[in-house]
């Protein structure tokens, strides 16, 4: 399928395949080989095909027996991996040690593909299958009995079948009992602990192993590529904590192990008996023992650039080896390889729509003030002027000192004192500008700073358009000879552009730069209208999140504002411990700061024009617009958790150990520096191997204002569909109107087109309500699309295919939208960051079916 076909480990391999000179490579396509019948799939000489969800494997066995290609790994013996029962019956057969364990058949026995039973039988003398017990009793809390034979926990219960995740392990009343569950990862948990009794599951087949208590609490993940070579690495084991150690590009953390001469033997063996040259499994480590306890059949290592070196240069050889001494050559027919590629579905457009890179925490002050000082700056505009350059922001701090100066000051000395003392600081940082509106005889100033594309950022977009770039040119090369690219004015879209285009096209930002098409008009702000709309959005959950009371009885509540259980039943309640905890933290940062001389030794090193004072003032701003105090009242605005969330993300990206270390208690952080014997100069040491976060007020401050980023932002454009129609049109017209432009022109060209369009977040909510709201089938449910994060893309893929290329038929088009959230992580206090302080851009997927063009 398109996600595993396209992956990054797989275009790595195949790009180096290409890159001899000897291949062409040719995807199938899910359009393809879901909606083809087998005869319009292209022919090709060397096939990789393997299982995973929604591939039709018997379709593909069909292909593989009517057009004869050398196939990489065996397609009948694929149906061998489907049924774990298969799996230990074939590793008994071979010799290959696995835990002790018995078997619970509620199914009759596994189902045994026919041509796959005679292979068996002929080659190795198996015959698979049989009955296994289904008689399943627990004899006491510690023993479970399975037909005549006995198995004591702790042990293992898996479900029979291969693609079910949910694994089970019980431990014994002397261990304290209860369950682990371990499941597909899911953000940085792979499994949790259930205490307390537990029964054994009843609704199904399943194995039972023993209980390995594995050296090092380590599993070892072994890859082949052909009975000669074995990768393997090996991770933390899941049965652990739960917790998943991951890297910056959002990947599990492992380590290269060496192999001992038994495993490796045990590596040729698996690979041989099941028919997969590329294949991987799993060996538990204990006491001298090595023990298979799964092969999964197809898999890549990730992010080994040794690894794929390695496997290129294994497959060029196997391939070379048998077009000279095998049929392959014989049976591929060249014309036909033109017809069924003339035939088949091709990729002939791509249009992106993308967020900007990473950025620096945005970050304003404004007011109205009279002072006549102030007020001249507006000259003789009668409309909001924008004032940048380092003249002009002079100018305005010219201006606020004068008014503070006069004897009959019209404003509050203490609001001219903080703007003036602001400016004064931000001055020389770019992005820093000041809008001023003119009202009447007053004027509204808005200082604004930050937003800027960090370091990060640009190293992000760099890494997305080489990303774009190979997948496009294995899929179909020309999509790169019409390449159009719009974009915001925003200099943080402009800094993204920059250095995603140089990648994509392979060229200098400098030649890049004029092919770039700035439209305010379709990707700057939204209209007034829309923002208007936008606005009543934001009251009602003003409003809502303010009442007191619990949520059956809050008057602004509407079916969209339906809290998540985790949050509670009072909205108010949840947002005023969440400014306790914001509150407490503040309150020990200005202690650290009064007391500790050597506050900058925590991190001596800065990024993107941070200070530790700059940092300390922008956490005291979150508090202070967060929660607004009018005379006995506290009002909170749930809107500005935008900013509480950006901060937090930003700085455990780029000031880590400030984060940490900061929020400590005063004693702690004293005890902690003793500890290390920092020296002011040299700062504190690099964080061990396996980080944790320590600071829990930090931890609990930042999964609270996930959950509250989540629920607000999503609905600052729209809280019912009928707002979030109006608002989304209000505010995307001009894109959309772009997009169908371009759409509609991929039907009256002949050649292939990319189209990007960078724009700002608020765009790419909006799009996305739109998309949903036109009730198409989508793979993922409106209430499972999470942040949108940085450099989030919408990608409409347009394929062509013309049935008969010797008849006048008209050709037919398809649409797929997919969908990348973009450099996320969950547990971004969890991730080790490296020096780039960037997180990957995470994998494209599926959102919507393919659809008619139309």
């Amino acid at each position: 399928m398109d996600s595993k076909a396209r992956s990054r480990p797989m275009a790595n391999i195949l790009e180096r395949l290409q890159a001899t000179g000897r291949y062409t490579v040719v995807f199938f396509g899910e359009k393809t080989i879901l909606d083809e019948s087998i005869e319009k799939w292209p022919a090709c000489d060397f096939l990789i095909a393997f299982f995973s969800k929604g591939f039709p494997l018997e379709k593909a066995l069909q292909y593989w027996r009517e057009r004869r290609p050398f196939s990489v790994n065996s397609l009948v013996r694929q149906f061998l991996l489907l049924d774990r029962r298969v799996v230990l019956q074939m590793l008994r057969h071979i010799g290959v040690a696995t835990p002790a364990h018995v078997v619970a058949s509620r199914d009759g026995g596994p189902w045994i593909h026919p041509a796959l039973q005679q292979a068996v039988e002929r080659r190795m003398g198996l015959r698979l299958g049989g009955t296994d017990a289904a008689d399943v009793e627990e004899l006491d809390a510690d023993t479970l009995r399975v037909g005549t034979q006995v198995i004591h926990k702790p042990f293992v219960e898996k479900p029979c079948d291969s693609e079910d995740h949910n694994i089970y392990i019980y431990y014994a009343s002397a261990q304290g009992g209860g369950v682990r569950r371990l499941f597909r990862k899911t953000g940085n948990k792979s499994s949790e602990f259930v205490p307390g009794p537990a029964h054994v599951r009843t609704d199904g087949s399943f194995i039972y192993e023993e209980f390995v208590d594995v050296d090092n609490a380590e599993d070892v993940k072994v890859y082949t590529v052909g009975q000669r070579y074995a990768h393997a690495e090996v991770r933390k084991s899941p049965v652990v904590d739960g917790r998943v150690r991951r890297d910056s590009a959002g990947k599990e953390m492992r380590f290269v192990t060496a192999l001992t001469d038994a495993e490796r033997e045990c590596a040729r063996a698996v690979c041989k008996a099941f028919g997969q040259r590329v294949c991987g499994f799993d060996i538990l480590r204990a006491a001298g023992r090595s023990l298979v306890m799964d092969v999964n059949g197809w898999s890549f290592v990730k992010g080994s650039e040794t690894y794929y070196d390695d496997a290129a240069r294994i497959l060029d050889a196997r391939f070379q080896k048998a077009l000279h001494h095998r049929w392959v050559a014989r049976f591929v027919d060249p014309d036909a390889v033109g017809r069924a590629s003339e035939c088949r579905w091709a990729l002939k457009a791509v249009l992106a729509v993308c967020r900007h890179a990473d950025r620096t925490p945005k970050q304003k002050s404004k007011c109205v003030l009279r002072s006549s000082s102030v007020v001249a700056l507006l000259g003789n505009a009668s409309a909001e002027i924008v004032l940048r350059s380092a003249s002009e922001l002079r100018r305005t701090l010219d201006a606020l000192l004068e008014a503070r100066r006069n004897p009959h000051i019209a404003d509050p000395l203490p609001t001219i004192d903080h703007l003036a003392d602001v400016l004064a600081r931000k001055i020389d940082m770019p992005g820093t500008k000041v809008q001023l509106k003119p009202l009447n005889i007053t004027v509204m100033l808005v200082l604004k700073w930050g937003g800027e594309c960090t370091h990060a950022g640009l190293a992000q977009s760099l890494d997305l358009g080489e990303i774009m770039r190979k997948d496009l040119l294995l899929i179909n090369s020309s999509l790169l000879d019409d390449v159009r690219i719009f974009s915001s004015s925003e200099r943080r879209v402009l800094s993204t552009v920059g250095a995603y285009a140089s990648a994509f096209l392979g060229q200098s930002a400098a030649e890049v730069m004029p092919r770039v098409r700035v439209r305010p008009d379709m990707l700057d702000d939204s209209s007034a209208a829309a923002k208007n709309e936008m606005e009543v959005a934001k009251q009602q959950m003003r409003d809502f999140f303010n009442f007191c009371g619990p949520l059956s009885a809050n008057p602004f509540c509407s079916p969209g504002l339906q809290l998540p259980a985790e949050m509670g039943d009072c909205p108010r309640t949840f947002l005023r411990e969440m400014c306790n905890i914001i509150s407490r933290l503040i309150a020990r940062m200005e202690q650290n700061f009064a007391e500790l001389s050597c506050v900058d030794a925590l991190q001596p090193e800065w990024c993107c024009g941070e200070t530790p004072d700059l940092f300390r003032e922008r956490w005291k701003k979150i508090l202070r617009d967060f929660r607004l105090v009018d005379g006995d009242q506290v009002v909170y605005d749930p809107a500005k958790v935008g900013e509480l969330y950006d901060s937090l993300k930003y700085d455990a990206l780029h000031n880590r150990p400030f984060l940490e270390r900061i929020f400590m208690p005063t004693h702690d952080l004293q005890r902690d520096l003793q500890e290390h014997r920092v020296a002011p100069a040299h700062g504190l040491p690099e964080y061990p191997p396996d980080p944790l976060f320590a600071q829990q007020d930090v931890r609990d401050l930042y999964y609270r204002a996930k959950q509250l980023f989540d629920f607000v932002t999503r609905r600052e454009y729209g809280i019912e569909p009928p707002q979030r129609k109006k608002i989304g049109i209000l505010a995307s017209v001009p894109l959309l109107r772009q997009l169908i432009a371009d759409l509609n022109a991929v039907r009256c060209e002949d050649g292939a087109r990319t189209c990007f369009y960078f724009t700002k977040e608020s765009h790419i909510h909006t799009l996305l309500n739109l998309i949903f709201l036109c009730h198409m089938p989508t793979m993922v449910p409106y209430e499972h699309v999470g942040e949108l994060d940085y450099l989030t893309h919408i990608i409409f893929e347009v394929y062509e295919r013309k049935p008969d290329v010797d008849a006048d038929l008209e050709r037919e088009y398809s649409v797929r939208i997919g969908f990348s959230p973009g450099a996320n992580c969950f547990h971004i206090l969890d991730t080790n960051i490296d020096a780039t302080h960037a997180l990957k851009v995470l994998p494209r997927r599926n959102f919507t079916y393919h659809m008619p063009l139309d």
